[in-house]
């Protein structure tokens, strides 16, 4: 940052919440089961408090009202909270201290509007980043340096050239590191069991696979606004440019998820910004995405070379060189369908939706013994109806995870299994089962998407460097400049 902040909203002592144990330790058995996924009606994951894990939590937004808190708080106090906005702080700061009462753990939480002073205490075994897209990259980074494990929502990055760097952060520090893409274990598992059916060749030699993520929003141009009084929008921009904050007079959503913030830049809406995020290409295309690759075994070193062709892509505002010319409204695609082909004849189509096979969000696997469609609520077609005569073989789940350990969470959804495998892997040291490696692969495809859809043209993304072939515009979007005192070092 430009500036250190010494600010400390909230002050405590602070109590030692983690001992750091060994793999035979593990043997025990820490991790309860039980089907209520919340605090404070649910036993804690490590019981004993030489177990349990010291947590500080960066960025208090709906992720952490959501899964965040609520799953990290099994397995060790809260040590501390940083957010930029005051208010959100706060009412983090509340769940943290209802989750201490309940758990019987002393009131000893620190709130901070720089992350950086969370990352001093050392208390601290383990940081959950919950903030915007465009933070996450330097705060996982800076995390790792400070001696902390880190767990980060997805996506990890904003562009490839980030990949790389928290990667190579990740390689010299030793850390482990989940990223939260839940999908590979929660939601009942269906989305590992569509992997298995994939990898086990049920439908034998699959040639064309549909992912839809729906469509980004719109929001008519945003009038020029003071920021609100809790949040410091100087600090929320980060590497990013400086502009005015906009928002809109109204609040537009009451129901569902995120309502209750205005159209804005920040908070709820930050992901229809390309400058922040990457509309649905980094928001359901990190997971829809990833579970057709990783089903697919094409996050490897080298998938190849991959051809992507936008057939239609709808922006609500004008491009020209890939760039936004105006910045006063949500600016990523809200309408797409674009085409990939890899090398082996694979076809793959990413969309909004899929009018002609009948669903707006999912994924479609086709292959020469026929098809199945998974999404959150369902895994149908053929096979996986079978699948009660014909079970999977567990070896093959086990497979699909770099530890070989299926992930176990908690009730029939398998609920908070991300953060618990998470967890599980700070006391083995083994590799989580959304790591960060197989996260970039997949994100590059969804960043390189993104580019070949703000360009209009067809590129070729070769996966092995990196890097679009033949293309040096293309090239130009693997990173982007950065603002000083924001800068990712590594």
């Amino acid at each position: 940052m430009s500036k250190k902040s010494t600010r400390s909203t909230i002050a405590g002592p602070h109590r030692r919440g983690f001992i750091q144990t060994t793999a035979a330790t593990m043997a025990g058995g820490y991790f309860c089961s039980t089907a209520t996924p919340t605090v404070a009606a649910g036993p804690l994951g490590f019981k004993a408090k030489n177990e349990q894990l010291g947590v500080g939590f960066i960025g208090t937004g709906i992720r952490f009202h959501t899964y965040l808190g609520q799953q990290a708080l099994r397995y060790g106090p809260c040590i501390g909270i940083a957010d930029v906005d005051s208010l959100q702080a706060g009412r983090a700061m509340q769940v943290a201290y209802d989750a201490h009462r309940q758990s019987e753990r002393p009131i000893a939480v620190r709130a901070f509007d720089d992350y950086r002073r969370l990352l001093d205490n050392k208390d601290v075994d383990v940081v959950v980043i919950g903030s915007p897209d465009h933070w996450h990259t330097k705060m996982a980074i800076d995390a790792m340096r400070a001696g902390k494990d880190v767990y980060c929502e997805k996506p990890l990055t904003l562009t490839i050239r980030e990949g790389q760097q928290v990667y190579k952060v990740m390689q010299e520090t030793g850390r482990v590191f989940q990223v939260g893409t839940q999908q590979r274990s929660e939601f009942g598992m269906k989305f590992a069991h569509a992997a298995a059916i994939a990898r086990e060749g049920r439908i034998g030699k699959i040639s064309d696979v549909t992912v839809c993520l729906g469509g980004s929003r719109i929001s008519g141009a945003l009038p020029v606004v003071q920021p609100p009084r809790n949040l410091d929008w100087e600090k929320w921009l980060g590497q990013c440019p400086m502009v005015d904050y906009r928002e809109a007079p109204e609040i537009t959503d009451v129901h569902g998820w995120g309502a209750g913030h205005p159209f804005s830049r920040a908070h709820r809406y930050y992901r229809w910004f390309y400058e922040y995020s990457g509309g649905k290409l980094t928001d359901w295309g990190a997971h829809h995405v990833d579970v057709a690759l990783w089903a697919l075994d094409r996050l490897g070193e080298d998938a190849g070379k991959v051809t992507i062709a936008p057939e239609m892509v709808d922006h609500p505002v004008e491009f020209a060189d890939g760039m936004p010319v105006q910045d006063d409204q949500f600016n990523c695609a809200v309408k797409f369908r674009v085409n990939l082909s890899f090398a082996d004849g694979l076809k793959m189509v990413v969309a909004d939706s899929a009018e002609d096979k009948g669903f707006e969000n999912g994924i479609m696997f086709e292959g020469e013994g026929g098809r199945y469609f998974v999404n959150r609520g369902k895994l149908t077609g053929k096979v996986p109806e079978g699948l009660k005569k014909n079970p999977l073989n567990e070896e093959t789940l086990k497979s699909l995870y770099a530890s070989g350990e299926i992930p176990r969470g908690y009730g029939n959804k398998n609920f908070g299994a991300n953060m618990k495998t998470f967890m599980k892997c700070v006391k083995t040291r083994k590799t989580p089962s959304s790591d960060v490696l197989s996260h970039n692969r997949s994100m590059n495809i969804c960043h390189a998407i993104n580019i070949a859809m703000r360009l209009g043209r067809k590129l070729t993304f070769d996966t092995k460097t990196e890097q679009f072939i033949g293309d040096d515009q293309a090239n130009t979007f693997i990173q982007r400049e950065q603002r000083t005192g924001y800068e990712i070092d590594a």
